[in-house]
């Protein structure tokens, strides 16, 4: 057995001999829709040993499994979170949508905001989850093995988890509405849903709101990059360029100028626009 070929190891192999750099989303499946906004891959290329990238807040939490290690997850992020990656490695995720952190991994996620944590910290069957992993041999494969893992851990789900998620999708699909408005239409006060926010996403609903703006000013400049920064901020409900450019700043480390010059992965979103 010494020199035997394991499947990982042919996943790797093939995974490694891929070309280019690559990330691409994928839309879930139906039944997992409400919870979980895509699966995605990456693959990490490069003649350096280490590569450096910026993931903006986006109110998602993720599932992921570099390689042959045990699966990790990554908190919502308040701010950006500036990743170091290795060359050659291979990403497999699965991203929950905003709101879901709670009703997936059953754990406040106020506790794992901004941070990075084994599954296994959080789940009492993720070193299963590891070993399932390590038997499928695609990347197809590997995201399958994701999928079913959220699959079963739904049934910890709660009418509360249901209704912060619907909270998540207004303040995302509408950046000029109300908090008030959102928490009258669940009939839930300031008090409720500041808890829910908290405990479901990690931060307020004003913070929330906050980074969905800046995800909208994001996919409207992908739509039309010729747009002027001003065409922007009016479009993603600010009072001006320079409330959007102080947000900006406050959460992202960038000004929207010194962003776009710089632009996230290709593909990076798209599970904003293509089903919210």
């Amino acid at each position: 057995m010494g020199g035997a070929i394991t499947r990982i190891d042919l996943f790797l192999s093939r995974t490694r001999a891929v070309a280019a750099p690559l990330y691409q989303e994928f839309p879930p499946p139906p039944d997992l829709r409400e919870f979980v906004a895509c699966t995605w891959v990456r693959l990490v290329h490069g003649l350096e040993e280490q590569i450096s990238a910026d993931i903006l807040p986006d109110g998602c939490a993720d599932i992921m499994a570099y390689d042959d290690y045990p699966p990790r997850v990554a908190g919502p992020d308040a701010v950006t979170r500036r990743i170091k990656l290795s060359a050659g490695i291979a990403i497999t995720g699965i991203r929950l949508r905003p709101g879901a952190c709670r009703a997936v991994l059953g754990c406040p996620a106020s506790a794992i905001v901004n941070g990075s944590v084994l599954l296994s910290d959080l789940a009492s069957d993720a070193v299963q989850l590891h070993q399932r992993l390590m038997l499928a041999h695609t990347l197809k494969a590997r995201l399958s093995v994701l999928e079913d893992w959220v699959r079963a851990a739904l049934d910890r789900v709660t009418d509360k988890d249901r209704a912060v998620i619907q909270a998540c999708r207004m303040l995302g699909a509408d950046p000029r509405i109300a908090i008030d408005e959102v928490a009258r239409r669940l009939d839930w006060n300031a008090r409720t849903i500041h808890r829910q926010f908290l405990a479901a996403c990690g931060y307020s609903p004003k913070h929330f709101q906050r980074i969905m703006r800046i995800q909208s000013v994001l996919q409207a400049a992908n739509g039309a990059p010729s747009r002027r920064l001003s065409e922007l901020a009016a479009a993603a409900g600010y009072a001006d360029q320079a409330h959007m450019t102080r947000d900006f700043r406050d959460i992202t480390g960038f000004t929207p100028a010194a962003y776009f010059a710089n632009t996230a992965d290709r593909g990076w979103g798209e599970w904003i626009s293509e089903g919210w």
